[in-house]
């Protein structure tokens, strides 16, 4: 995640068909280039869609990774909040309330920090582990499509795009039909 490997957290090219995550594959040599990442900070612009609502929730803020395991997503509009990982640990602050979980009591959410986690850090086998993997498209833009191998798991596929380390779109799939599709993008360099 270099200065933007977040930008984590969607230029699309689909010129080659879903590929097998193998060991000489564009999927494999983007985890390589992940795997060497040192880190970063993009801004996001969240929209989330849903049934019942006339127009999309939208949030924007502030996500930072940090290798291996530190994700954070601080939420500034519409209403500041903070969602800290560090490990296995998940603080989540809203309001002036703190609030400390263990990642692993909440599965509706750990599918989703896992793929996040796994792909910044370029870990394709534990990815492979999880999830049933597609791609579409060449290492300057592309499109990592992860299915859940779990039945029933909470998340029906996660969808992140971008161009060589730089992850620039992220969209979940509820099983529902709602859908969240986050936007990243680097800071501008003074």
């Amino acid at each position: 995640m270099r200065s933007a490997s977040w930008a984590l957290l969607a230029t699309l090219s689909l010129g080659a068909g879903a590929a097998q995550a193998g060991a000489d594959t564009p999927f494999a040599h983007l985890m390589a280039l992940l795997a060497t990442g040192h880190g970063g900070t993009v801004t996001f612009v969240a929209h989330t869609y849903a049934a019942g609502l006339r127009r999309p929730l939208v949030s924007s803020g502030v996500m930072r990774y940090r290798p291996p395991d530190h994700l954070e997503q601080r939420t500034l509009e519409p209403v500041p909040s903070e969602l800290i990982l560090d490990g296995s640990h998940l603080t989540v602050r809203r309001g002036g309330h703190t609030h400390r979980l263990q990642l692993s009591d909440y599965p509706q959410i750990a599918l989703y920090i896992d793929a996040l986690r796994d792909t910044l850090g370029g870990h394709g086998a534990a990815l492979r582990h999880e999830f049933t993997i597609g791609w579409h498209g060449t290492l300057a833009h592309w499109t990592l499509i992860l299915t859940p191998r779990l039945p029933g798991a909470p998340v029906r596929q996660i969808r992140l795009a971008g161009a060589s380390a730089d992850i620039q779109r992220i969209e979940l799939l509820a099983p529902h039909g709602a859908r969240t599709v986050l936007r990243l993008t680097a800071p501008s360099a003074p």
